[in-house]
């Protein structure tokens, strides 16, 4: 049996899993809401593939034709009006993570500090408002409301080119249709990775907040990753690392890392190279299935660090974001 795992640690995963479960209830309502799109869009969708039918169509002809553009303004126009729905989603996900980061750190605190009862009269907790101030990607006028902007007129051009791109490859009907079901889910993608991450930045910042008001106690946090034949293998790198806490936990899109805080005065319950050390007890089948084989075989001939694997990448809203990196960027070939 796996050895039983410390209080602090136990509380992690159980919020990791509530905040999990309040992130699925936030998709199915933008996956029903977006269901609904693709319903009404549905009727165009077939009377422009019918109107198509077998011919040879230029894209002359296809941007003349009433049902293609009919089409094209109902897309742009569902979907403008999601990104008004988006923008409450959104502005939900970020006032949810807010005040459940600041409800879970200081019960991290209490974990982390034995329940001291002394030490936990004495936490700090600073005003939400304070908070979500400082969160520049919360903001209405920030990066993240920007990026939403795209959302309609991005998808609206992967409609477009791919019903001009597939009748100018002569796909039939079927085929066409099928293009244009698939190009309109990149704004799901989109809407959905938007949503998860914004509440999972804001919870993780407002854990950060709560340390910071705390640094008396708090001297930073560890990196925390839910190892598992899923997690990448940049996290688990990660996994067990000390930061300050100046630093954010600067995890992927969708990333479900936690932080944990580190006291003064307490031992830290997971270890710097703990992820490493998971990775390696591994199975070689089951270490292969999650490097990919040619990764695997240079890792194992020693061609590279197990810490190379963390990369990094600079997104338009929140920044830096650790992500794993290729074999290729590892290896500069």
């Amino acid at each position: 049996m796996p050895p039983e795992q410390p209080p602090l640690i136990v509380a992690v995963a159980r919020f990791r899993r509530a905040l999990a479960q309040r992130d699925a209830q936030a998709l199915d309502r933008i996956i029903n809401a977006y269901g609904r799109i693709y319903q009404r869009l549905q009727d165009k969708i077939d009377l422009l593939v019918a109107e198509i039918g077998g011919q040879a169509v230029t894209r002359g002809q296809l941007v003349r034709m009433v049902r293609y553009r009919e089409l094209i303004a109902q897309v742009n126009e569902e979907l403008s009006a999601f990104q008004g729905f988006m923008r409450t989603e959104l502005g939900a996900a970020g006032e949810f993570g807010v005040g459940q980061g600041i409800r879970d750190a200081r019960q991290l605190l209490s974990y982390a500090v034995a329940g001291d009862a002394q030490i936990v009269g004495a936490f700090n907790v600073l005003p939400r408002d304070a908070i979500e101030s400082v969160l520049g990607f919360l903001s209405p006028e920030g990066p993240l409301y920007a990026r939403l902007a795209e959302l309609a007129p991005t998808t609206v051009d992967a409609v477009v080119n791919g019903i001009v791109e597939g009748v100018g490859l002569g796909y039939n009907p079927r085929k066409i249709a099928r293009l244009i079901r698939d190009d309109l889910g990149s704004g799901l993608t989109d809407a959905l990775r938007m949503t998860r991450t914004v509440q999972l930045y804001s919870y993780r910042e407002a854990n950060r907040a709560t340390y910071i008001a705390n640094s008396d106690v708090v001297e930073g946090w560890i990196w925390h990753a839910e190892l598992g034949p899923r997690t990448c293998l940049s996290c688990i790198n990660m996994h067990g690392t000390f930061h300050a806490l100046d630093e954010t936990l600067n995890d992927h899109h969708n990333g479900r890392c936690a932080m944990v805080p580190a006291v003064r005065g307490f031992d830290r319950v997971v270890q710097e190279g703990a992820g490493k050390e998971w990775f390696e007890g591994l199975s070689e089948a089951e270490q292969r299935q999650m490097m990919g084989q040619s990764k695997w075989d240079a890792w194992r001939e020693g061609r590279f660090d197990f810490s190379a694997l963390t990369g990094a990448h600079d997104d338009a809203v929140y920044g830096q974001m650790r992500i794993e990196q290729s074999l290729q960027a590892i290896l500069g070939q």
